[in-house]
């Protein structure tokens, strides 16, 4: 069965990548400079292949993590334990490895930048 909400699902998607994006921290770090394009590439395929013109998203904050989550356990998805994970763990040339990896970062990222957030008071 598919996942019915795939529009709130990119678009929480694609407000993850820009929050990503427009960090500072980012932009002096190549491994994140990476990260967020291999995100954006993931967005951007999702979008396409569910008709979701990017163009047509709204930016918000906070984000709405909820459609992710959903997704994540509507599909059954394991994520990456990034303290045990090795190389050979991940596939980039499967379409599951990726997905599973990207959605790991995007895991990871909004939990940290969410109790970053806590811890100033902000939440």
């Amino acid at each position: 069965m598919p996942y019915e909400k795939m529009r709130e699902y990119v678009e929480s998607l694609f407000n993850v990548f820009n929050m990503i994006n427009q960090n500072e921290s980012v932009k002096k770090d190549r491994r994140f400079q990476i990260i967020a394009l291999v995100i954006f590439n993931y967005v951007r395929k999702m979008a396409k292949d569910n008709d979701v013109d990017l163009r047509t998203v709204e930016i918000k904050k906070p984000i709405n993590l909820m459609p992710v989550f959903e997704y994540i356990s509507h599909n059954n998805i394991q994520l990456y334990d990034f303290n045990t994970i090795h190389l050979e763990d991940v596939d980039v040339t499967r379409n599951e490895d990726l997905e599973r990896y990207v959605l790991t970062h995007i895991y990871y990222i909004t939990q940290k930048a969410k109790a970053d957030a806590a811890k100033k008071g902000q939440i």
